[in-house]
């Protein structure tokens, strides 16, 4: 048996099952990334729904404050309005 036949036969006991359980175990890590990155999708997805929904809530406070602040300032004009005509009178 010559030196080449001798390094094929080591590297078809040796290395050749090894490459294939490597490649095994990264088969098996590339499915797990998969489902986590399908996990991890789900997930933003989720959170654009709750963003979503609390930028519609935040707009919504946003503009009742607005209608509150304007209420208390035609109240303060109108007191303005009656008290000018008290005196007037």
């Amino acid at each position: 048996m010559g030196v080449v036949d001798e390094t094929r036969q080591i590297v078809q006991d040796f290395l050749a099952p090894e490459l294939r359980e490597i490649r095994g175990v990264l088969f098996s890590i590339d499915k797990r990334l998969e489902s986590q990155d399908k996990r991890l999708d789900t997930q933003d997805k989720r959170l654009d729904t709750i963003e979503e929904a609390n930028r519609a809530r935040h707009e919504s406070l946003i503009q009742r404050l607005e209608f509150i602040q304007q209420s208390f300032a035609f109240d303060k004009r109108l007191s303005t309005i009656e008290a000018d005509k008290r005196q007037s009178a």
